[in-house]
């Protein structure tokens, strides 16, 4: 069999967010040397610009980058907010790629109903987790059909086998690539306010339904408007920009101008680490992203209860073990006052690292490029 037909796909054809997540594998995997043609398939402009600039970090550049061109509507600045085009619009460009691949390792969780609509059965499917949430979210049934789950560590382990039949071989915990990624990008010199004043970090989840987002958003703002010996980055998920327009909600916050406050709704520091590693308080609702903020050092996290959800015992937040759940504005105030002060949940913060994040000798990134190279059992040269 000739190279060109024992290929690897990388897919970072959904939003930027995967990307930081799948980036460092597909690197360290294309470094390996062995008969596979490595083939990044990129679909959009946002994530072609992180796999170029970690290339260069990096030095490794044995692959092949797909970059699959923008619907002419997306190319119009600002159209419907959306940052990029959807998931199934980016397969339909690629079919002769994903129908070909020997194996193709995917962020999406639904990426096997796309191959099965398309008829396409030879590849090994390998999925990647890009994140590490604890909602029901993230151990669907579906995510069976996948050949191998590449998993943070032992919790996501023990949840999945209660959540479907797992095969063996099927699981393997890796850690998460993405904090090796925000290893080799953290800035130690950047400064975001002009003052030395506590600073905290609002980062509530995309689904309007279980997020904060609405409905305390003003108050919040509202609030470090008043108190400007705190400042405040206010930076959700990026996809509640991405999907204002179809969810109808305005993005009012994007006009407010105050010497303590920074707005930021898409740029690259959103997702990459940056808020995550200068920031000295979280605030959020039930994003994963809490899983980095304790991983780079425990700190105090503050949870909004916003929907008035009986949370205890309930594994779909099991993260809220981890900061002060507030369910109104005056737990709030006193949650802020103190929190700056004292971290209450320090213990219990550095016990996730070992019951969330499998760790080892080797590398995140290195240990998903071995296993992935291994399961196919490749011939190194």
């Amino acid at each position: 069999m000739s190279k060109q037909n024992k290929t690897v796909l990388f897919l970072f054809i959904n939003g930027p967010h995967h990307v930081y997540h799948l980036i460092l594998p597909a690197l360290r995997f294309s470094a390996l040397k062995n008969e596979m043609e490595t083939i990044f398939i990129s679909g959009n402009p946002l994530n072609t610009k992180i796999i170029n600039d970690t290339k260069k970090i990096t030095g490794l550049n044995n692959f092949t980058l797909i970059d699959i061109p923008l619907p002419l509507r997306y190319r119009i600045k600002n159209y419907k907010n959306r940052l990029y085009p959807p998931v199934y619009t980016r397969i339909k460009k690629v079919i002769k790629y994903l129908r070909n691949a020997n194996a193709i390792i995917s962020t999406s969780h639904n990426f096997p109903e796309y191959l099965s609509k398309y008829e396409i059965k030879k590849p090994t499917l390998i999925y990647l987790y890009h994140g590490t949430g604890t909602r029901a979210y993230g151990f669907e049934p579906s995510l069976k059909e996948f050949d191998h789950i590449l998993i943070p560590g032992q919790y996501h382990k023990d949840r999945l086998i209660k959540s479907f039949p797992v095969k063996d071989g099927q699981l393997e915990m890796v850690g998460v690539p993405k904090l090796d990624w925000m290893k080799i990008k953290k800035s130690k010199s950047q400064r975001l306010f002009n003052n030395d004043n506590p600073i905290f970090y609002y980062n509530p989840h995309w689904e309007i339904e279980f997020s904060s987002y609405l409905k305390w958003k003003d108050v919040i703002l509202e609030f470090f408007k008043q108190k400007k010996f705190y400042n405040l980055i206010f930076s959700p998920h990026p996809l509640i920009q991405h999907l204002s327009k179809k969810t109808g909600y305005e993005l009012n916050e994007k006009n407010i101008v105050e010497d303590n406050i920074l707005v930021d709704l898409e740029s690259d520091q959103c997702l990459d680490g940056t808020y995550t590693s200068m920031a000295d308080v979280y605030i959020g609702d039930i994003s994963s992203m809490v899983t980095e903020w304790v991983m780079q050092k425990p700190r105090p996290c503050i949870f909004i209860n916003a929907h008035n959800v009986n949370w205890k015992g309930n594994d779909d937040y099991y993260m809220w073990r981890f900061g002060k759940v507030v369910n109104e504005l005056k737990e709030f105030e006193d949650a802020v006052k103190k929190s700056t002060h004292h971290n209450d949940f320090e213990k219990i913060q550095k016990k996730l690292k070992n019951e969330f994040i499998y760790s080892s000798d080797k590398s995140s990134s290195d240990l998903c490029a071995r296993f992935i190279e291994t399961k196919l059992s490749i011939p190194s040269k």
